[in-house]
């Protein structure tokens, strides 16, 4: 006989039973947990939405209404718009709350469960089929993190009853290993910012942007959205002004970066005066001459890799994910705290909110150097 869960669910005024069978249950945990959807399934019974479609809270509440059916979608955005709007103020942010809620309400409905009657067992089954299907273990983590605070917020509007709650907020996230982008030393890095062939404009656009992420540590959406309107000049100094994480506004010195900068610009014929033309391009199917179409954040990355491989850093580098844009970062904090500043300024220049953020880039320096040195001796 196969196991029934039984769980009550407060809905306004009513409540019923809410049944999880189990039929054979080890074959049907096996069986569900190979379901997970796909991205392209999930994408094509929901609607994908990009980031600016997400900066208000009206276009929050619709997205958000849009994951349900029309009966519970009223309830189910007033439950969650005023905490995904005060929780995630950027709008990345909320497109990624949006894009894992939106796999998992899709996966519920491939195997009949309607969103006010998951489960912790529903959970758990979607957590191993992740696993499975080989996602990151940050990926996991990142999922069942929004699904555990949905469904908190589920609890205290009544939709879903408090015992249900508490089981599935303890189901646990795999471990996740913090800073595991590999840093590189002053050595290395300085190979890589003179990899680009500056005689080329491919190549003189490729050495600012190299030289704007060590010389700024910014992230790698901020080098994007840059544009020629975000730089500012002083009587003896160049400033960027980017938008960081949670869209907040930071004006940083480009220092070194400024050169670069200014012949890459030069060369290209970008003029001061087009503000909203983009910081770094896209060129032309022959490499000579400037588009307007700004660099995405995936070309960046291939740039960096591309770099990386040509001077000889391990693309897949003591078995991590290999050298990449937030590699540069890493490596800009990193260098700053080794050379004397204090943790404080390196910690106003990466705009963490927490320090401890911080701390972390600066431990997990001596751990690299450590995991580098036992990969040369297996070698």
């Amino acid at each position: 006989m196969s196991p029934v869960l039984r769980g009550r669910r407060n809905n306004g005024a009513k409540s019923q039973d809410v049944k999880l069978g189990l039929v054979r249950g080890d074959d049907v945990r096996r069986s569900l947990a190979i379901r997970v959807p796909t991205a392209a399934t999930a994408h094509s019974m929901l609607p994908a939405l990009k980031a600016e479609d997400l900066n208000t809270s009206g276009k929050v509440r619709a997205a958000v209404a849009g994951l349900f059916a029309a009966a519970q979608a009223n309830e189910a955005a007033a439950a969650l718009v005023p905490w995904v709007c005060d929780a995630l103020p950027s709008p990345n942010s909320r497109k990624a709350y949006h894009d894992d809620l939106r796999a998992f309400v899709a996966h519920m409905a491939e195997i009949g469960v309607q969103p006010f009657e998951v489960t912790g067992d529903h959970v758990r089954i979607y957590k191993e089929g992740m696993v499975q299907a080989g996602r990151r273990p940050a990926t996991v983590a990142r999922a069942l993190s929004v699904i555990r605070g949905t469904y908190e917020q589920f609890g205290k509007k009544g939709l879903v009853a408090w015992n249900l709650i508490g089981d599935i907020q303890a189901v646990t996230s795999p471990r996740v290993d913090k800073n595991t982008t590999p840093g590189m030393s002053e050595r290395e890095a300085c190979r890589l910012l003179h990899a680009p062939d500056t005689n080329t404009l491919l190549g003189t656009r490729d050495h600012a942007l190299l030289f704007t992420y060590f010389k700024t540590a910014c992230r790698s959406r901020a080098i994007a959205r840059a544009r020629i309107g975000d730089l500012e000049r002083t009587d003896f100094d160049w400033y960027i002004v980017v938008s960081e994480k949670g869209s907040k506004r930071q004006r940083k010195p480009l220092l070194e970066a400024a050169p670069p900068i200014l012949r890459w610009l030069d060369r290209a014929g970008i003029r001061f005066d087009d503000l909203e033309a983009p910081l770094f391009c896209a060129l032309a199917a022959d490499k000579r001459s400037p588009t307007r179409r700004p660099l995405s954040q995936r070309a960046i990355l291939n740039i960096v890799k591309k770099y990386a491989i040509h001077v000889g850093l391990d693309a897949d580098r003591l078995g991590r994910r290999g050298i990449c844009t937030h590699s540069l970062r890493k490596t800009a904090l990193t260098n700053a705290l080794e050379h004397g500043a204090k943790m404080e300024q390196v910690q106003a220049w990466a705009g963490h909110s927490d320090i401890r953020t911080t701390q972390g880039y600066y431990m997990t320096k001596e751990s690299d150097a450590e995991a580098a040195a036992r990969h040369n001796q297996i070698r």
